[in-house]
C-alpha cells in the first residue's frame, strides 16, 4: 500500500498558491483555514490516487528563479482617472486595460461581496476597474490556473497578476512558458489570511453601526502612502472614513509585518531573482533616486509613481510595445531597491509570534485592545504627514 502524500513538513514551505489545487486530476486537494486563518492545501485520501503531482508542481519548493532584472523604470500612467484609482502610478492598470483593448484577458485579485480576496478574469473595464489597487490580504487563486491554460491552448492572450510566489505557482502548474502569457508580480511585504481581514471590517461596522460599501487600503485622495478609507451605509446615507495607517489597527500591523503567513518571512521571490515577466510597484524613494523626474516641470509624486521592472525579454518587448499608455523613464534596480527592501530581502517576523498567538486564542478584538493600549501618540503620525507640503517633504527627505 502507498503511503500518504506530504505537501510540506513546515507551514513555512508552503505558499498557499493553489498549484496543486489545480493540478490534482481527482479534485482531491482542497484549501482549509487553519486556526490563525492562513489557508492550506488539504487532501482527501479517499479520493487521491497518489499520482504525486501535487508534489513536482510545487516551485515554492522544486523552483529556483533564474532570471535577472534586465530594464528598470519609474513610470506613470497616461490618464489621469484611471491612476487617481490606482495605489502608485496606474502601471497595472494602464497596461491592463490597453491588453483588454487589445483583445487579451487579465487576471487579478478582487474583494467578493463577503470581503473575501479571490483571482478573477477581467475581460472589460468594469470587471478591471474590480481588480485595481493594492490588497494587503492572501488571494486565493481558486481554479483561476487551469482556467488560464484552456484559454493559452486556445490560443488566447492572458495576462495574470499576482504576488511573486503565485506567479511561480502559475508557472508550476502550466509546466512551460506560454508566447501567449505575460505575467507581472508585485513587490509583496507578505500576506495576512483573509480571515482576520474580515473581522477587522466587521468591527468599523459594529463601532459605527453602519455598513461597509467600499474599502481601499490605499486612498490617494489623502495622499501617496499607506493609508486608506471605507465608505459606510448608514440611516441611507452614505459617509467617507479615512483609515489612517498609524491609527488603523489592520494597516499598522500590515506595515510593521506582523500579520503575515509564515513562509512570508523566508520569501526566496524577495530578490533580484523574480518569477514575472515584469516586477510592478511603488517608486519609494523616487525623490533621491530621480529628483530630475519631479517637480514643477516633472512629476507630481502626490499622485504615486511605479516601479516597472522587466525580468525576460518578453518582458521588456512588452512594455515597449505598451509604452503609449504610460510614461516610462529610465532608472536602475539599485536605485529602485534602495527604498523597497522586499527587492533585496523577505520582511523581518519582529513581534509576529505574539500577534498571532493573540489572535489564535483570543480574536481580533484582543488585537484591537492592544493596539490601542499601546500606541499612544503615534497614532496620529500619519495624519500629521499628510498635512506637511510635499515641497516640504521632498527638502526633509533630500
Amino acid at each position: 500500500m502507498l503511503s500518504e502524500i506530504v505537501l510540506y513538513t513546515d507551514k513555512k514551505n508552503c505558499c498557499g498558491c493553489g498549484a496543486c489545487v489545480n493540478i490534482c486530476p481527482k479534485k482531491a486537494i482542497s484549501m482549509h483555514e487553519d486556526k490563525s486563518g492562513f489557508i492550506y492545501p488539504h487532501i482527501n485520501n479517499d479520493l487521491c490516487i497518489k499520482c504525486k503531482k501535487c508534489t513536482t508542481v510545487c516551485a515554492f519548493q522544486n523552483t529556483e528563479i533564474k532570471n535577472n532584472p534586465l530594464r528598470t523604470f519609474a513610470a506613470v500612467g497616461k490618464n489621469p482617472s484611471v491612476n487617481r484609482h490606482s495605489a502608485s502610478g496606474g502601471i497595472f492598470a494602464s497596461l491592463a486595460g490597453q491588453f483588454i483593448k487589445n483583445g487579451g484577458i487579465v487576471f487579478g485579485a478582487a474583494f467578493d461581496s463577503n470581503w473575501k480576496v479571490n483571482h478573477i478574469r477581467a475581460d472589460n473595464s468594469d470587471s478591471l476597474k474590480r481588480i485595481q489597487g493594492s490588497k494587503y490580504v492572501q488571494s486565493s487563486t481558486g481554479k483561476t490556473f487551469s482556467e488560464v491554460k484552456k484559454l493559452l491552448d486556445n490560443g488566447k492572450k492572458v495576462f495574470y497578476s499576482g504576488t511573486p510566489c503565485q506567479i511561480a505557482g502559475l508557472y508550476g502548474f502550466l509546466g512551460k512558458d506560454y508566447e501567449n502569457l505575460i505575467t507581472a508580480d508585485l513587490i509583496c511585504h507578505g500576506v495576512p489570511g483573509n480571515r482576520m481581514l474580515t473581522e477587522y471590517i466587521a468591527s468599523i461596522e459594529k463601532k459605527e453601526n453602519g455598513k461597509i460599501k467600499k474599502f481601499s487600503f490605499r486612498d490617494k485622495s489623502i495622499g501617496w502612502g499607506i493609508n486608506g478609507s471605507v465608505i459606510i451605509e448608514k440611516n441611507n446615507s452614505r459617509f467617507k472614513k479615512k483609515l489612517w495607517q498609524s491609527a488603523s489597527p489592520y494597516l499598522y500591523y500590515f506595515s510593521a509585518g506582523w500579520i503575515y503567513r509564515e513562509c512570508c518571512y523566508e520569501c526566496k521571490y524577495a530578490c533580484e531573482h523574480r518569477p514575472a515577466d515584469i516586477t510592478l510597484g511603488d517608486y519609494w524613494g523616487i525623490e533621491k533616486a530621480h529628483p530630475e523626474y519631479l517637480g514643477k516641470d516633472g512629476w507630481n509624486e502626490k499622485n504615486g509613481i511605479s516601479v516597472v521592472i522587466a525580468n525576460t525579454e518578453k518582458g521588456v518587448d512588452f512594455i515597449n510595445s505598451y509604452n503609449d499608455c504610460a510614461d516610462f523613464r529610465k532608472s536602475d534596480f539599485q536605485s529602485a531597491s534602495a527604498r523597497n527592501s522586499q527587492l533585496k530581502k523577505p520582511s523581518s517576523s519582529g513581534k509576529r509570534n505574539e500577534i498571532i498567538e493573540i489572535y489564535t486564542r483570543e480574536g481580533w478584538e484582543a488585537l484591537e485592545e492592544r493596539f490601542n493600549k499601546n500606541i499612544g501618540l503615534r497614532k496620529y503620525s500619519s495624519l500629521v504627514k499628510t498635512l506637511i507640503p510635499q515641497k516640504i517633504k521632498r527638502i526633509l527627505k533630500g
